[in-house]
């Protein structure tokens, strides 16, 4: 009896270990939705959900995700092929919760439940 105890005690620790060791995201992550469209064309590039960590930037989504160009100045000019033309007045812009954003995306740390969109499209 004494043996069926013990292994029992065993066996509901490593059920409990394995159920808190499994988690892939922690209380802390966030959420946020990403939509990315070329509206010189009329294309939807992306429409995706992540979770990440607090204090992750958009360029750090970007580049982990999809094909990007990014200026050494850390302008944005392509996002997988869908480049800028700065000849025809053809530029990337992107708003975060229905707001254009100021902040450049390196700079842009991303907050829970943020709605973010990149639109490649005619500035006049």
């Amino acid at each position: 009896m004494k043996h069926i105890k013990q292994l029992f005690i065993i066996t509901i620790l490593a059920i409990l270990m394995t159920a808190c060791g499994n988690s892939t995201t922690s209380e802390d992550d966030i959420s946020i939705s990403l939509t990315i469209t070329d509206q010189t064309s009329n294309t939807t590039i992306s429409d995706e959900d992540f979770t990440v960590q607090p204090g992750t930037t958009l360029l750090t989504i970007l580049e982990d995700n999809y094909d990007v160009e990014v200026t050494d100045e850390g302008f944005l000019t392509a996002i997988e092929g869908h480049a800028q033309d700065t000849g025809a007045n053809i530029f990337w812009t992107y708003e975060a919760n229905g707001e254009m954003v100021n902040e450049g995306i390196a700079d842009y740390q991303v907050e829970d439940e943020d709605h973010i969109t990149f639109d490649l499209q005619v500035i006049e």
